[in-house]
């Protein structure tokens, strides 16, 4: 059977899918990772940096590569109508989180080689105030937000995650997320016998890893509890950052902040409105609000920002 993780832009789609394909290669199973170039602002063929193919042909990508699992790191409902029936899990974010981190991702940290247009838009964002610059964001970002709201969140095989859950309980959540797709073990590998074997095939695959020439020694074997735990305690936010806890702010680092719905300290009513008026319910389509009340709420809480949105935005893309 194969799997797939399904991810977006600004979604912690880097420390998920480095989990989770660290865990395959300890376990002997193969993978492999597809993304759009052109996101978040556009849409174009998908690649895995060997070769690019069309979003049609992800259907046959599995079996053309002899892949077990797949990170797609700029999901759309595109991408699961071709793999339909393949079981996965989808992580999506706070929208509005995914504009403030993408805000000062694309101005500060993202890499930009073989990306024009990005190097375009951090060009845009360095010229202009916070406040300005949240706007060209939303426009830069529109066509990942677009994404996240045409998506179908009731498909069978597919288990849905919020990033702030994942985040806030990474051990629990992934364990919800392999137990989901059937490759957790809990059984066997503790009984002495099964133990020395699945320790044996771990080894295995460890040495293949680390010499590709050694690729035919790899075994496939279940994934326990210590594995996938171990690997999310390697990847730690505390880790990643050299000891900076969540909530202490670097905006020059990937992993500027850690915590969720940061959006309330960058947004101004003029932001809110603006979201609204290009994104409609999406909110409400990914579960975050019940209404759009919040809109109003910013308006009766914050002091009116004397930032107005823009009539016509100009396009970091195009300008």
């Amino acid at each position: 059977m194969s799997f797939v993780y399904y991810g977006h832009h600004k979604c912690a789609s880097t420390w998920i899918r480095t989990i989770v394909e660290e865990v395959f290669r300890e376990s002997g199973h193969t993978y492999g990772m597809v993304l759009d170039p052109k996101s978040p602002n556009a849409q174009g063929p998908l690649t895995d940096y060997r070769t690019s193919f069309e979003r049609t042909e992800l259907g046959t990508y599995f079996d053309e590569n002899g892949l077990d699992f797949l990170s797609c790191i700029t999901a759309d409902q595109a991408q699961a109508d071709a793999l339909d029936g393949t079981h996965g899990f989808h992580v999506i974010r706070d929208p509005r989180d995914v504009i403030v981190s993408g805000y000062f991702s694309h101005r500060n940290s993202h890499p930009t080689d073989g990306l024009p247009h990005l190097e375009k838009h951090r060009q845009n964002l360095q010229s202009v105030s916070k406040e300005e610059g949240l706007f060209l964001e939303m426009e830069f970002s529109a066509q990942c937000l677009h994404n996240l709201a045409s998506w179908n969140y009731n498909q069978d095989p597919i288990l849905e995650v919020k990033m702030e859950d994942l985040t806030s309980r990474p051990y629990e959540g992934f364990l919800e997320i392999f137990e989901f797709l059937g490759l957790m073990s809990w059984d066997g590998v503790f009984l002495m016998r099964e133990k020395a074997a699945h320790f044996a095939r771990t080894a295995l695959n460890r040495l293949a890893n680390r010499h590709p020439m050694l690729d035919g020694l790899r075994r496939p074997t279940q994934v326990t509890g210590e594995m996938l735990l171990g690997r999310v305690y390697d990847h730690r936010f505390e880790k990643k950052t050299s000891g900076r806890s969540r909530g202490q702010s670097d905006a020059n680092s990937h992993y500027r902040k850690g915590v969720a719905g940061d959006w309330v300290n960058h947004f101004t009513p003029a932001h809110a409105e603006y979201f609204i008026e290009q994104f409609g319910d999406i909110l409400l389509t990914t579960g975050y609000e019940s209404s759009n009340d919040w809109v109003e709420s910013m308006r009766t809480d914050e002091t009116p920002s004397d930032v107005d949105a823009p009539t016509d935005p100009v396009s970091p893309v195009s300008s």
